[in-house]
């Protein structure tokens, strides 16, 4: 008797084992692992357990939480506070059979503490109801800090060079876009690796140039300075100079006139001279 009273009260706790369901497929649609990100809505998706209805659970228990992951138990509360390290239930009508289950939560941060998603399907068969499985997702970093203290300089305000020496600082930065249409206004291609130095050569023509120049960190957070100069093109000068110089034939023509007018003047003197009584 013993025996068979011991086989009947373990029973139950076997099945109870048995019918803790887990979501399947989970991922985040927004986010990758250990990859900061400065989009600050974190997307995540599910797919519902096989043979899991609405008739079948009470919906899910979903968090953020941070900085470490978060297991459901029987103590969490039914709150729809969607703050970190706060329990969402999610309501029967929330259960899918057909499609993916999404949830989204808008979060802050400066890249150094992680964020984790943590769910459960929450057993509407069980008395009281007893969260399943605990998926956790991440950890994901969430940076929206942008890069500190940009700043650009050229070694002097009027420059007769086009190829500029620029000085560069800030502090965050992993590359950066220099442009002199305005800020960010690089191709793909033309982002360089950050550099405290960097020769920038001007466009064509006089004026003053605009030198933009803005930073952005592994996350996509930018921050800009700019500096100007007055750029002088002595090329142009010097062009000048050499055409206002006669050429071999400007100059022959000059002797040609020059002798035509002095024949022309001992003509007319002569004539004077032949003609006087």
């Amino acid at each position: 008797m013993k025996t068979i009273t011991y086989m009947i009260l373990l029973f139950p706790s076997i099945c109870f084992a048995s019918e803790l369901w887990q979501v399947e497929n989970p991922f985040s649609s927004s986010h990758t692992v250990n990859i900061p990100s400065n989009v600050q809505s974190i997307a995540v998706q599910w797919t519902s357990p096989n043979g899991l209805t609405p008739d079948t659970t009470a919906g899910y228990y979903v968090s953020f939480s941070s900085p470490l992951k978060y297991t459901f138990t029987e103590s969490d509360t039914e709150s729809i506070t969607r703050g970190v390290g706060q329990v969402l239930k999610l309501n029967k009508s929330s259960v899918s059979t057909s499609s993916q289950d999404v949830i989204g939560e808008t979060l802050s941060g400066t890249g150094v503490e992680p964020y984790y998603f943590n769910i459960a399907v929450l057993d509407d068969m069980e008395i009281p109801f007893n969260p399943g499985v605990t998926i956790h997702l991440g950890p994901y970093f969430i940076d929206t800090e942008p890069p500190e203290f940009p700043t650009i300089s050229a070694p002097q305000s009027t420059s007769t060079s086009s190829n500029i020496p620029i000085t560069l600082g800030v502090s965050g930065a992993s590359v950066m876009c220099i442009s002199e249409s305005g800020y960010g206004n690089c191709g793909e291609s033309e982002w360089k690796a950050y550099t405290t130095s960097y020769f920038w050569s001007v466009s064509e023509g006089e004026g003053i140039k605009n030198i933009y120049v803005q930073f952005k960190d592994v996350a996509g957070n930018t921050a800009n300075a700019v500096t100007t100069i007055m750029y002088e093109d002595t090329s142009q000068e010097d062009e000048i100079v050499a055409h206002s110089v006669p050429t071999l034939n400007e100059w022959g023509l000059l002797v040609f006139m020059i002798m035509m007018l002095v024949i022309a003047l001992k003509k007319k003197m002569g004539k004077i001279v032949f003609e006087h009584p």
